[in-house]
């Protein structure tokens, strides 16, 4: 049977809807069903839609639910209050998130990292991650799944990548995806066994290059953060992060296919970035996305480029039957 690596990167509340319909989409053009994935590898949302699908939750409720959004008030309520409109603030204080990241980070000169020294120097974000974490208890438990998945954060007392599911399987899954999601000057930093975590983003819009010592045959990565074009990043307000972005996502790409990997790359075009908007975490959005996306994406993944790897989803799917 084809093994297939799942990484979903990640992009806000904006980029769940982005992930959740492209998934959806894909799995109506080929009957492929994400959650049956060798491996998921999930940073930020990515980690709330693995572990939702490892959870066992068709990806058509989930796109269900986001459709539904708008009908449920305690739900948008929820929302405001995650993407910071109602309730607490982002930040109040000017004091850095890591002093220790922002000098570890000056100090490496021309070796520096822009997103860690960015994230060293913002303000530390005060919205709670409790309700996605509590999503999560619900959904999983306390218990990581047989499936593997690995779900990235940045500690920030060293500036490293910690992948949960992988470096660590004694956190529970909730706290996993609680640290992955901390979008720094957010989010508050999530502190497990007395170490703060922010969001794996910080360390890669994706991290895709945590398959590549995996025996797949296809190797889906979704990149909400990401763009298809550079020259889309003259036409939107966060261009400039996107082609940053990018940049990081076809390194890693690159380098999984010069090792023999087949990879499927969806990143969005430009209406459907513009649908996302400029700051990702807004929920009024979120059903725009997916309209969006989901006329945008097929017509995408039914381009010629798209179809060996489209095959192999296919292949798999048959061997289950």
């Amino acid at each position: 049977m084809p093994k297939v690596a799942l990484v979903l990167g990640g992009g806000g509340l904006t980029g769940f809807a982005y992930i959740t319909t492209t998934l959806s989409v894909l799995q109506q053009l080929t009957g492929w069903d994400p959650r049956d994935a060798d491996l998921i590898v999930g940073t930020s949302a990515g980690a709330n839609m693995g572990a939702i699908l490892r959870g066992g939750v068709p990806v058509e409720e989930a796109l269900d639910g986001i459709l539904a959004l708008p009908t449920n008030p305690r739900s948008m309520e929820r929302l405001r209050e995650l993407s910071g409109r109602e309730g607490a603030a982002r930040s109040t204080a000017l004091v850095p998130t890591s002093a220790k990241m922002l000098m570890r980070e000056a100090l490496r000169g021309p070796m520096l990292r822009p997103a860690r020294l960015v994230t060293g120097a913002l303000p530390s974000g005060r919205i709670r991650t409790d309700t996605i974490g509590d999503r999560m208890i619900e959904l999983l438990g306390e218990e990581w799944t047989d499936k593997p998945l690995y779900v990235t954060a940045v500690r920030l007392n060293d500036s490293e990548r910690v992948v949960f599911g992988l470096d660590r399987t004694d956190v529970p899954i909730g706290s996993a995806v609680e640290a992955s999601s901390s979008i720094p000057g957010y989010f508050r930093p999530v502190t497990i066994d007395g170490y703060a975590y922010v969001d794996g983003g910080v360390h890669s819009p994706t991290n895709a290059d945590l398959t590549a010592d995996g025996d797949f045959d296809l190797v889906v990565v979704v990149a909400p953060m990401s763009m298809d074009d550079y020259k889309t990043g003259l036409r939107l307000p966060n261009g400039p992060l996107r082609v940053f972005w990018r940049n990081q996502v076809n390194k890693e790409v690159e380098a999984l296919r010069e090792q023999g990997h087949q990879v499927l790359l969806l990143e969005p075009k430009l209406e459907e970035a513009r649908a996302m908007g400029p700051t990702m975490m807004d929920p009024t959005r979120i059903v725009n996305v997916v309209m969006r996306t989901t006329n945008v994406s097929r017509a995408t993944l039914l381009e010629s480029g798209s179809k060996a790897s489209l095959d192999i989803l296919r292949g798999k799917q048959k061997v289950k039957k």
